[in-house]
């Protein structure tokens, strides 16, 4: 991972990846809260901010996944950072107008869309197939960061009395990441064979192109159900701590902390165990095991905290941080090594298609079986559910036909 902090050209990437990614963590919790005081239904409005703040990129990552491999990276990644500058300077007049802000944010996320699908896809032209694992454990580190640092800075801003202030912070990190883009030489490169086929040809030949990989029909098949739970988790996770554990404000923030820095180590230690790993799908599936365990781990931890106090409560933020944060890393490695280049663009986008249309129907699932069986019993059957998966699927990739082969 240091000898990626010694190029210039990666930093670079590294610094307009983090601006956008911080003025995004930023805003998301202070429109969150601007919605919510325009209305007698918060709850509803902010379940309707989440949706539109997700939905894009479920929606069109797929759609998007085309152009990636006919357009030049740096346009692609330009021209949705200048668009969402755009978009988030017009929320500033429209901060009383709820409808007005819900189609804002929803048109951010159509620009998210293309941003995220061209960055995932340029990551192998920057850093190279050999470094893939140490840039993708630096970006997941960096982000599961920014989503402590970010809300925290929104948090303080709207204390402050400054919503349109935080608007306008995220306007100029759109603006200073467009500005690295552009300097990187290496993104003007235009994918070769652009233009060939008709729009939905290729989007079928992306299909087709995915599917030929055993280890990418493996993950498509095995990311299904670890990220429904996940989706789950996500939604019952601050559930846990306010209304089972009943954290005060204080404790409650620790507890994030503790979470997201359990995130950080697991995307950290991620790269290590790649190289020195036989198999990425059999690492793959150990971490989702790990995050399993961690899910049922909360079983013993509400008896533990009478006897031990806050510090248990602690330790399993800790242990499922990096649960969720270090299955990421083998899962992003196989997709960006295995992807057959001439169709990276539409096999990252519907992969993210994939993730995130999953994930939203796991937030959904987890407001529901909480309510039916409470959030405690429903984090541990999602916990015991990817158990019964990882074995599954364990005993699939023991088989001689190992989904590790990556050509077809």
């Amino acid at each position: 991972m240091l000898e990626l902090l010694k190029d210039g050209t990666y930093i670079r990437y590294w610094l307009a990846v983090v601006a956008s990614f911080l003025g995004d963590a930023t805003a998301r919790i202070t429109l969150i809260y601007v919605a919510a005081t325009l209305t007698d239904a918060p709850v509803l409005v902010i379940a309707l901010v989440v949706v539109a703040q997700l939905l894009p990129v479920g929606m069109l990552s797929a759609f998007v996944g085309p152009l990636a491999d006919r357009v030049s990276p740096r346009v692609l990644l330009i021209g949705s950072d200048l668009g969402r500058a755009l978009i988030v300077l017009a929320m500033i007049p429209a901060l009383d107008t709820l409808w007005l802000l819900i189609v804002l944010i929803f048109l951010e996320g159509v620009g998210k869309a293309f941003f995220e699908t061209a960055r995932i896809s340029a990551i192998p032209k920057i850093v190279g197939s050999h470094s893939l694992p140490a840039a993708v454990a630096l970006f997941q580190s960096t982000n599961h960061t920014l989503n402590l640092v970010g809300p925290a800075l929104g948090g303080l801003l709207i204390a402050l009395g400054s919503v349109p202030v935080v608007l306008g912070l995220n306007a100029a990190t759109f603006l200073a990441s467009a500005v690295l883009l552009g300097s990187m030489g290496v993104l003007r490169e235009v994918p070769k064979g652009r233009g060939r086929e008709p729009y939905w040809q290729a989007m079928r030949a992306g299909m087709q192109g995915l599917l030929r990989v055993p280890s990418l029909r493996f993950l498509a098949a095995f990311l299904v159900p670890v990220m429904l739970v996940l989706g789950l988790f996500t939604t019952n996770l601050n559930a846990q701590l306010l209304t089972a554990f009943h954290l005060p404000p204080f404790e409650f923030g620790l507890a994030q902390a503790m979470f997201g820095g359990g995130s950080v180590l697991g995307a950290l230690i991620g790269p290590m165990l790649v190289r020195r790993s036989h198999s990425s799908s059999g690492l793959l599936i150990g971490a989702v095991a790990l995050f399993g365990v961690s899910l049922i781990a909360l079983a013993p931890t509400g008896w533990l905290r009478e006897l031990l106090g806050f510090g248990v409560i602690g330790l399993w933020c800790v242990l499922s941080g990096v649960g969720s944060g270090l299955f990421q890393v083998p899962f992003a490695n196989i997709m960006l090594r295995d992807l057959p280049e001439d169709v990276r663009g539409r096999g990252v986008g519907l992969m993210n298609a994939l993730i995130m249309n999953v994930t939203v129907v796991g937030v959904v699932l987890g407001g529901i079986t909480a309510e039916l069986a409470g959030v405690a019993t429903s984090i541990i059957a999602s916990g015991l559910l990817l158990l019964l998966v990882t074995a599954a699927f364990g005993l699939f990739a023991l088989r001689p036909a190992d989904p590790e082969v990556s050509q077809p």
